[in-house]
C-alpha cells in the first residue's frame, strides 16, 4: 500500500497504558508534551481501519511524524502485528517518509536513505528522502522499495515557479537510484507521493523522464484500474470546483507485469471509526473530515 498518512504524529509520552478508545480528543491530545498536534483521534483510528481492512503486507507512508510516531501508530492502532521503520528526512515540516511491514513476513529488512544524495544546483538535496526498504532471505535480496515523496507545487518564495526546476531534479535523482539498482536482478517497487501526475496518459513534464529512460508501469494501470476510479487526490480552486487527481504511485518494471494480481489493484475509500463509508468529497468540507487528503492505492503481487 501506498499512503500519505497527512500529518501522521502520534506521541504518547504521557500515555498511561488505559484504553485509547474510551479517551475524549482532549485526552488524546493530553497524551502528548510535543508541540505537534496530534493527528486527531477519530482520523487516526480511521486510517488504521484502512491498513487492517487491505491486509496490506507492507505499507509505503510519506507524511509521518518521525519514527516514535510510526511506532506508536503501528503498536497501538495496529495491534503490534507490523514492524515500523523510519528514519529523518530533509523536511522542514518533520514529516518523514517509513514503512509499516507485517511482522509474519520471512524475510530480513534493510533500511538505506538518501538525504545526502547529491542533486544539481539550485536542488542540491532531496526535499525529504528516496527511502529505500530491501526484503532479504538467504542473504539475499529478493525485492527492493523506493519511497518518495516529490516536493509540492508550492512556491512560497517565489523563486522557482511551480518547484519545477526541482521536482525535474528530484525525478531524475530517484530515476539514477533506480537504475543502479536494476543491477540486483530482482523486482523494485518505486512509490509514494509524487505531487503531480505522473501517468502515461498526460504526463507532466517533470515525469516523462520515467517513461523516456525506464520501463517503468504504473501499476494501476497495469491492473486496469477504472479511469474514473483512477484517483487519489481531490482537489477543490478557490471557485470551489472540483477536480479529481492521481498523484500517488507505485509503479514497477514492465519486466515483472506478470507479477501484478490484477483483482486485488485499487484506491480504497476511507470509513468512519464505526466502519461507515465515508462519502467521496463533492464539497470542501467533505474533505477536511477524512483520514487524510489522499487516497491510499494498494497493490498487490503474486510472488
Amino acid at each position: 500500500m501506498v499512503l500519505n498518512a497527512q500529518d501522521l504524529f502520534l506521541f504518547m509520552d504521557k500515555h498511561d497504558q488505559g484504553s485509547l478508545e474510551d479517551l475524549t480528543e482532549i485526552k488524546w491530545q493530553l497524551m502528548s508534551s510535543s508541540l505537534f498536534n496530534n493527528k486527531s483521534k477519530n482520523k487516526t483510528f480511521s486510517l488504521a481501519q484502512t491498513i487492517k481492512d487491505s491486509q496490506a503486507d507492507i505499507v509505503m507512508m510519506t507524511e509521518v511524524g518521525g519514527h516514535e510516531s510510526l511506532h506508536n501508530f503501528a503498536r497501538f492502532l495496529l495491534n503490534d502485528e507490523y514492524s515500523s521503520m523510519s528514519l529523518p528526512s530533509n523536511s522542514d515540516r518533520g514529516i518523514d517518509l517509513g514503512y509499516l511491514v507485517k511482522k509474519d513476513l520471512p524475510y530480513e529488512l534493510a533500511l538505506h536513505s538518501h538525504i545526502d544524495f547529491d542533486l544539481p544546483h539550485p536542488a542540491r538535496r532531496f526535499s525529504r528522502d528516496v527511502l529505500r526498504l530491501d526484503l532479504i532471505r538467504d542473504q539475499k535480496i529478493e525485492m527492493i522499495f523506493l519511497l518518495v515523496h516529490i516536493k509540492s507545487k508550492l512556491d512560497l518564495k517565489r523563486a522557482d515557479f511551480e518547484g519545477r526546476t526541482r521536482r525535474v531534479l528530484e525525478v531524475k535523482g530517484l530515476l539514477e537510484i533506480y537504475k543502479k539498482l536494476l543491477v540486483h536482478d530482482v523486482p523494485i517497487l518505486v512509490g509514494g507521493d509524487f505531487n503531480g501526475h505522473a501517468g502515461e496518459k498526460d504526463t507532466e513534464e517533470e515525469f516523462k523522464a520515467i517513461y523516456a529512460e525506464t520501463d517503468l508501469k504504473d501499476i494501476a494501470y497495469l491492473a486496469k484500474v477504472p479511469e474514473d476510479e483512477r484517483f487519489s487526490y481531490i482537489y477543490f480552486n478557490r471557485g470551489g470546483n472540483r477536480f479529481v487527481q492521481q498523484i500517488d504511485y507505485l509503479f514497477i518494471s514492465e519486466k515483472y507485469s506478470h507479477l501484478v494480481d490484477d483483482s486485488e489493484c485499487y484506491f480504497p475509500r476511507y470509513k468512519s471509526p464505526q466502519g461507515m463509508p465515508l462519502p467521496v468529497p463533492t464539497r470542501m468540507e467533505q474533505k477536511s473530515s477524512l483520514p487524510s487528503d489522499h487516497y491510499p492505492f494498494l497493490g498487490s503481487l503474486r510472488i
